[in-house]
This record gives structure tokens, C-alpha cells and sequence, in this order.
């Protein structure tokens, strides 16, 4: 949308939704800070977290996986599960792929559906990557156990899109007691979340080739190192435990109706 008339047209309608509600919430403190100035009455913006069903999430059984989610043991597993679309950026994924194209210890899943899927699934094919799975959306119940299989998820954020939304999967990860490798720009809501929390490598470099080679960097540090990998791990899940479950944030929630 490029004509000023619209684009001043629905400032005005988010002004008027804002200021005419009784609360409004956002769910990060960049996001806070993006939209505060917008409020006659600032106290009219809280800030509530999303949050995980950490029950659910919980360490699981991986012999109860499908057949083809299980993994063999000498195999370093390396997971993305959500939407395949713009949001993410994927070229850091292919070169990452095929820098380890022919080590056979080292594989790849994704699951998810999305805009790009189509265009995923043509590369990894035209480029032969026997180390890279493509699989659906797969059952909620499914999710903790096949989390818990890999043994490090990546979110590599578009740069384009970093600072536009935050990708709720990395709540579920946290959840499962799973490190992260993330490409998020600084000051970005994902990157400004982790920065603290010690579960995650975040690589902030913007060059394509510069960031694909602190990714291979950065996961050869962990390859065999089982201990960095379950601290990191165990540190997620501490913060989730503590900040982001289910029923601390409803609180919040409640919190705020009974003092409207």
C-alpha cells in the first residue's frame, strides 16, 4: 500500500481502536515501545506475554514416534517445525545444508506448510540434499515428542521481517528443553527476548555469507559438545517454567480484568 490517503485513513482507524478500548495488550516491550506514543492515555497499554502449555511440552517419550521421526543415535538432529514462508530466511538454510551435504551424522528436518514450501522442497531436491527431510504439519500431541527428537532447532529470522512479529515456536522449544540456533538482527523482538536467557546461539551478522559461516561455526561447537547442549537446554526450560507457562501468564490476564 503506497497512497497516503489509505495509509492515513487506517493510522487513523488503529488510533481510534486503541484509544476507544478500555486495555489494550502487546506482548514484548519493543512492541510497547513501537506503539505507546499512539495512546492519548498510556496506561491503556499493558504488556502480557504469550505463553506455552509447559505440561504438554514436557521431556517425552521418543520411542512412541512415528517411524519416520525416529533417529538413529550417532545422527546430530537439526529442526525447524512452523510456517515456511518470508518470514523466515532460507538461503542461510540451503548453504548451511550443503556445507554438510555429505556428512551423513548431520541431518536436517523441517515441518511445517507455507508459502515457499514448494519452492523449499524444488531446491533441496535440484541440489540432491539427502541430508534434508521435508515433512506436513504434524498432530499437537505429536509436537513434544518430535521436538524433543532433535537435538538442536534453528529460526532464522528475514531480515526484511525481523522486527515485525515474534515466532511463538520458540516458547514450545524452550518447553522441550531444546538449545537454539538463531539469525535475528539486534534490537529485534526475538533477539531482544533471548539475548539473556543462555539457551541460544543468536548470530546478528546481516551478510548472507558471513552469517552462513558463523552458523557452521557456531553449530560445530555444539556437535559434540552433550553438555553445553543440555544446560542450554535446561536453562529454556527454567525460563519458561518461571516467566511464560501457561498458568502464570493467565494470571496476568486475570490480573488485568479484575482491575479494569
Amino acid at each position: 500500500i503506497k497512497s497516503k490517503i489509505i495509509i492515513n485513513f487506517l493510522k487513523l482507524i488503529e488510533k481510534t481502536v486503541y484509544n476507544y478500548s478500555t486495555a489494550v495488550i502487546t506482548i514484548d516491550q519493543l512492541f510497547y515501545n513501537k506503539i505507546v506514543n499512539r495512546f492519548k492515555n498510556k496506561a491503556k497499554l499493558h504488556i502480557i506475554p504469550n505463553f506455552v502449555d509447559a505440561e504438554l511440552y514436557k521431556k517425552t517419550d521418543e520411542d512412541s514416534l512415528p517411524v519416520e521421526f525416529q533417529k538413529k543415535s550417532n545422527v546430530f538432529r537439526i529442526m525447524y517445525a512452523g510456517n515456511i514462508g518470508y518470514a523466515q530466511d532460507w538461503q542461510p538454510f540451503l548453504l548451511l545444508a550443503n556445507h554438510f551435504k555429505n556428512n551423513k551424522n548431520i541431518e536436517f528436518v523441517i515441518i511445517g506448510e507455507g508459502i515457499l514450501k514448494n519452492d523449499l522442497e524444488n531446491e533441496v531436491r535440484n541440489k540432491k540434499f539427502e541430508n534434508v527431510s521435508i515433512f506436513p504439519y504434524q498432530s499437537r500431541n505429536l509436537m513434544p515428542q518430535i521436538n524433543t527428537s532433535a537435538d538442536l532447532h534453528f529460526i532464522f529470522m528475514n531480515p526484511k521481517y525481523d522486527d515485525q512479529g515474534f515466532p511463538s515456536k520458540v516458547y514450545s522449544i524452550m518447553a522441550c528443553s531444546k538449545p537454539l540456533l538463531v539469525i535475528s538482527k539486534k534490537n529485534a523482538s526475538l533477539n531482544n527476548f533471548l539475548k539473556d536467557k543462555n539457551c541460544s546461539i543468536i548470530i546478528e551478522e546481516q551478510d548472507t555469507k558471513l552469517k552462513t559461516e558463523e552458523l557452521i561455526l557456531g553449530l560445530m561447537s555444539l556437535i559434540d559438545n552433550s553438555n553445553l547442549l543440555f544446560e542450554m537446554g535446561a536453562n529454556g526450560r527454567k525460563v519458561i517454567e518461571s516467566n511464560y507457562s501457561k498458568e502464570i501468564v493467565v494470571k496476568q490476564y486475570l490480573n488485568l480484568v479484575e482491575s479494569i
